[in-house]
């Protein structure tokens, strides 16, 4: 039997729709107001948007051609039919509702796709784009990942986010008033940061209820305000000890309920300038979970939970939608 300390993605979705489900990223050719002007156009301080990059995108394809060359992929891969759409590249909720439809609905209409998830900024979710995603999450299994990165307002100051952690707690409220799906990206080891960081974080993210959470090491990648930090000396990045440490903290301290999407973050090899061990993301990801066996412990640990609350039920899905 496995031994399961953590809730992951592929447990949650075998929940949900009684089978394997895998993630497809997407590019959809969205902007960000921290790029275009209306916030900054610097964007964030450790962000480089060719990192995100989908591994089959090529300039000039289609939502529909790529759902082809990811979706093939995975079949031949995973022996997997059974598809989640990601739209990954900058804020994908940054638009006029009509044309963002356009685009999910091409998603939503590809074969085997049973849902779909986007990514954006908690200060990216006004009335009217709550009010179109209260509907979409009617349809189909909506999932809304909203880059939190830290409570700390100070250091969201240093990374430029141009967004303080109010608009964090207004945007998680907003969705679950409205039975929407919801995750938080949060980044370990950012400069400035400690233990304390962490912790904080971790029951910042209580408070906020998210339905998960997506964890990533600070990798400086290239093009980045914080590559020039990096090169002069300003600070220095975690070692993989000291951040598997970190994350096994933040997970103890993450009630069992809560869905861990991912546990490290990494870009591609030519635009990685720092730390070369966060392209290992198996090796990682290993070393965690071993850690986790050698210390007895589990997601929700130090909450006071038992190691079985993580293979208990989610009875009550935030979402209006149901699977078949």
């Amino acid at each position: 039997m496995e031994d399961k300390r953590i809730r992951n993605l592929n447990s949650f979705f075998r929940h949900v729709f009684g089978r394997k489900v895998y993630k497809v990223g997407l590019w959809g050719g969205f902007s960000c107001p921290n790029r275009d002007g209306t916030l900054s156009s610097e964007g964030c301080a450790f962000c480089n948007p060719l990192s995100s990059h989908p591994k089959s995108f090529e300039e000039g394809k289609s939502i529909t051609q790529q759902l082809t060359d990811g979706c093939r992929y995975i079949t031949w891969r995973f022996n997997v039919n059974s598809f989640f759409p990601y739209f990954q590249d900058y804020t994908t909720t940054y638009g006029d509702p009509a044309e963002l439809d356009a685009l999910y609905s091409e998603a939503l209409s590809y074969p085997g796709v049973v849902g779909l998830s986007l990514c954006t900024r908690p200060d990216c979710l006004p009335e009217p784009i709550l009010g179109y995603l209260e509907d979409l999450s009617r349809r189909t299994f909506l999932w809304v990942e909203v880059g939190v990165q830290t409570s700390d307002d100070r250091i969201l100051r240093d990374m430029n986010r141009c967004h303080a952690s109010l608009d964090t707690v207004n945007s998680f409220n907003a969705l679950h008033a409205r039975k929407i799906f919801s995750a938080a990206h949060m980044i370990i080891g950012y400069p400035g940061s400690s233990r304390e960081t962490v912790l904080a974080d971790a029951a910042f993210i209580r408070e906020t209820g998210a339905d998960g959470v997506k964890l990533q090491n600070l990798h400086v990648v290239k093009n980045t305000s914080i590559e020039k930090q990096f090169a002069a000396g300003e600070f220095e990045l975690m070692e993989m000890d000291e951040y598997i440490d970190m994350v096994i903290l933040f997970l103890e301290h993450t009630e069992p309920g809560v869905v861990i999407l991912r546990l490290t973050g990494e870009a591609p090899d030519k635009l990685t300038v720092a730390p070369q061990w966060s392209l290992h993301k198996m090796t990682i990801l290993n070393r965690i979970h071993e850690e986790m066996k050698l210390m007895d412990t589990w997601q929700g640990k130090s909450l006071g939970f038992s190691k079985s609350a993580v293979n208990l039920p989610l009875e009550n899905l935030r979402t209006h939608w149901r699977a078949d």
